[in-house]
């Protein structure tokens, strides 16, 4: 991003923070944001079943967007109609919780039906109250989805392959974990567990109209697992230590380029919880992590982790948000192994009325690949919106988001710009 770019952002947040003096007098609960507490006259109320709470939303997205493709030479612009519902029934029980969501994408291209998308997810989540201090908690999830153009992750989704699937790739994802925690006195035990499925759909590449194998060499599953010791300091600071294991298991032993890409990992990270009431809420944490893939000629991936995810009021009216993560990730690019993928980003969240909602995004990536032809990539987001609560049924949103990548591959970099415009309702 350029120091123009850097400048206006600046500006822009400084707007947001500076204006303190309605900030008197509103109250946010511990961890909340100004996104999700209750406005008395805007918020939905949904429908009660029972001991249950039903909240059903609907909306109608229109975007333009002015490189689909995610292509360096060749810009292709096009207007994207989504349609989004949603429901979301939650228990209101004293002991114990359950709730179930539901979630659509489906978005229609004016001029490029072949973009056409049926994005949709199921998610079950419950939590069984044990004693006073420990709790079991559980979830299961469903999703259908497609990856976005320029996905580097695989050779057939970047246009620096000199071609692209006909189709964006569809996958399935299957979720299940598992986990408990405990707290005795100063101390707190979390294991958790987690397997995750992912099923990739065969696409079909131009001209030759061959079969892109993506089943064949992506579709995987991931089992992990995680043990966690933390020890309160004080009542605003929690001090812990995170071992974790995993193995990734390729449905097929051998990938159309000959290699054998499962594999195993570990990671150790030590950090600290901070809940400083209605303030600062989060976790920071650094450490190191290992792949190491059963091909031979697949080097081992090894290096820092880290990560933290920080919430922080400095008024009753704004939310600073900020996230990182230093993780290894898959691929099928070359002979590379896997990828060192390290993100961050920033969100600023403002109340400028009641019923006015006003943010600002910005944030980075690096993505090493290990091994192979070593590529890098740098990525940098920036965006802007604002949301007109009308009345608890219905709202206005609009906003611009810009995506841009550069890379040391030849016509592997690009930029996107799209603007949105949405009408939204709730019950």
């Amino acid at each position: 991003m350029n120091w123009q770019r850097s400048a206006v952002l600046i500006v822009t947040l400084n707007v947001l923070i500076g204006n303190t003096q309605l900030a008197m007098g509103v109250e946010l609960a511990r961890g909340q944001g100004v996104l999700t507490r209750a406005k008395r006259d805007y918020f939905p109320i949904g429908m009660r079943l029972g001991t249950f709470k039903f909240l059903p939303t609907l909306s109608s997205n229109n975007e333009w967007r002015d490189n689909i493709y995610s292509s360096q030479t060749t810009a292709t612009q096009d207007l994207i109609f989504h349609i989004q519902p949603g429901a979301l029934l939650s228990s209101d029980w004293n002991r114990h919780s359950l709730s179930f969501a539901a979630l659509g994408d489906f978005q229609s291209y004016a001029s490029n039906s072949s973009e056409d998308k049926d994005n949709y997810s199921f998610d079950l989540n419950g939590k069984f109250d044990v004693l006073k201090t420990s709790f079991a908690h559980a979830n299961l999830a469903y999703a259908n989805q497609y990856e976005n153009r320029g996905q580097a992750t695989s050779v057939f989704g970047d246009p620096s392959a000199g071609f692209i699937a006909l189709k964006p790739t569809n996958y399935q994802s299957l979720t299940a974990a598992l986990g408990y925690e405990h707290k005795i006195n100063r101390f707190r035990f979390n294991l958790d567990h987690s397997l995750n499925k992912l099923i990739y759909q065969d696409g079909v590449a131009p001209v030759s109209f061959a079969v892109i194998e993506n089943d064949k060499n992506r579709s995987r599953t991931s089992n992990g697992s995680s043990f966690r010791l933390g020890y309160e300091l004080s009542s605003s600071y929690e001090a812990f230590f995170r071992v974790n294991y995993n193995f990734i298991d390729y449905d097929s032993q051998f990938g159309a380029d000959g290699l054998q890409r499962s594999s195993t990992g570990y990671s150790g990270a030590t950090g600290v919880s901070i809940d400083i009431t209605k303030l600062l809420v989060g976790d920071v944490y650094v450490g190191y992590q290992v792949q190491d893939y059963v091909d031979p000629v697949l080097k081992t991936v090894s290096g820092l982790s880290g990560g933290l995810s920080l919430k922080w009021n400095p008024t009753g009216l704004t939310t600073v948000t900020s996230t990182g993560s230093r993780t290894i990730g898959e691929t099928i690019q070359s002979t590379s192994s896997g990828v060192l993928n390290t993100a961050m980003s920033l969100a600023v969240d403002h109340e400028l009325l009641r019923n006015i909602l006003l943010n600002a995004t910005i944030g980075y990536s690096i993505n090493e690949y290990q091994g192979g032809n070593n590529r890098v990539d740098t990525g940098y987001s920036f965006g802007f919106g604002a949301k007109y609560l009308l009345n608890r049924h219905f709202y206005l949103a609009s906003g611009y988001a810009l995506s841009t990548r550069s890379s040391d591959i030849a016509n592997a970099g690009f930029t996107t710009n799209s603007f949105s415009l949405t009408l939204g309702s709730q019950l």
